[in-house]
């Protein structure tokens, strides 16, 4: 089937809702509660006193009062990146994606080789349906740490979101060969495969995606759309 058809006839199914190309929602891992090292601070800049509370009432998941006191230290020490980066964070938590972003580029100016600023900032930017935006800061965050699976794992979902399926793919299978055992990864591996035009790809993918959680419902759709297609389909 030349990839025209197969574009049609992938379209034609999505119109007749035979097809549910969404993967599981973007999934921005929860940092494990422990204080921020040391490559994640200006090495000139000293903690604002209230960094500390701050910290403390992030872990406790208070973040009302977290965001206080990290605003506080903001204020006390406009320099100190983990302040920046810990706010941005609180702010993304509370939904408040604007000044996520907001805070998020500040932290990236003066901690741009930390990886988890920039994945915090993507996460919001994708929020906020600024996939371009996002694209770039999972990007960034891949260069700097091209081994850590969610840097890879949210680059794919970013590039699907952004119709860029082939560069999706690339990133997607980066990301299952990090870890192998996450079906979110492979069904959204299989969708960027389908829209891509190559079915048999998007079957095995699926098919690990139900392999590794038999109770995936977009998985579990996905594949017999796939099967569903003209045999002769890449």
């Amino acid at each position: 089937m030349s990839p025209v058809k197969f574009t049609i006839a992938c379209v034609a199914m999505m119109i007749a809702g035979a097809i549910s190309f969404v993967p599981n929602a973007l999934c921005g891992e929860v940092q494990k509660a422990k204080a921020p090292t040391a490559a994640e601070a200006a090495a000139a800049v000293k903690a604002p006193a209230s960094f500390a509370k701050a910290y403390s009432l992030w872990e406790a998941k208070k973040l009302d009062e977290a965001i206080a006191a990290f605003e506080q230290a903001v204020q006390e020490e406009p320099q100190h990146a983990p302040s920046q980066q810990f706010l941005a964070r609180a702010y993304y938590e509370k939904k408040r994606y604007a000044d996520s972003i907001r805070v998020g580029k500040e932290a990236a100016k003066l901690d741009p080789r930390n990886a988890r600023v920039w994945r915090t900032l993507g996460l919001a930017q994708m929020a906020s349906n600024n996939l371009k935006g996002a694209v770039a800061s999972f990007r960034q965050a891949a260069r700097i740490e091209p081994k850590e699976f969610w840097n890879q794992n949210n680059l794919g979902f970013a590039l699907f979101q952004l119709g860029q399926n082939d560069e999706a793919c690339k990133a997607l299978e980066r990301a299952v060969k990090l870890d192998a055992k996450n079906a979110m990864t492979w069904n959204t591996l299989g969708a960027a495969r389908l829209r891509a035009g190559n079915r048999a790809g998007a079957i095995e993918a699926f098919k690990k995606a139900l392999e590794l959680d038999p109770t995936h419902a977009k998985a579990k759709a996905n594949l017999a759309a796939a099967e569903a297609l003209p045999a002769g389909a890449k």
